[in-house]
């Protein structure tokens, strides 16, 4: 029986170093890591105006049903209009439950924000004739409106 003899010299040198293949393969694997990673390190600030719409759009409708079952957030307990923005957004997130009608018990709310998302909503709302309004166009909440 005859055994088969390879050449160690060509073994050898195929050992050493990377092929195209394998360096072109390292290389895509590195951009698609580099391309995921680089809008983490971007600019922020539309990801964060996106979502002070979003929830500026929830407490607006969340004030409009609530109003409609016969809660107002927007006026006190004498019927004089609120002032203060962020306490009133403050209000709607901690929300508050109907006591009489058709809606009894039913509870109108928006939670899970943070004072810095009810702030950043605030910049989007306004208090038209007596009740919230969305407003796309940001606009800075004047000092001592309670923001952050």
């Amino acid at each position: 029986m005859k055994t088969a003899t390879f050449p160690t010299s060509r073994l050898i040198a195929r050992s050493h170093g990377f092929s195209f293949f394998e360096m072109m393969m390292f290389v895509a694997i590195i951009g698609v890591m580099v391309a995921m990673a680089v809008p983490l390190w971007g600019n922020n600030d539309a990801f964060y105006a996106a979502r002070d719409r979003r929830n500026a759009q929830e407490l607006v409708a969340v004030s409009t049903m609530a109003a409609a079952a016969g809660l107002n957030f927007v006026h006190d307990e004498r019927g004089q209009p609120r002032q203060d923005l962020v306490g009133i957004l403050s209000d709607i997130s901690h929300g508050e439950s109907v006591k009489t009608g058709a809606l009894k018990g039913r509870h109108f709310s928006v939670p899970g924000l943070s004072k810095e998302d009810i702030a950043g909503a605030a910049s989007y709302v306004i208090i038209a004739n007596g009740e919230l309004r969305y407003s796309y166009d940001r606009r800075e909440n004047p000092r001592g409106s309670g923001s952050l």
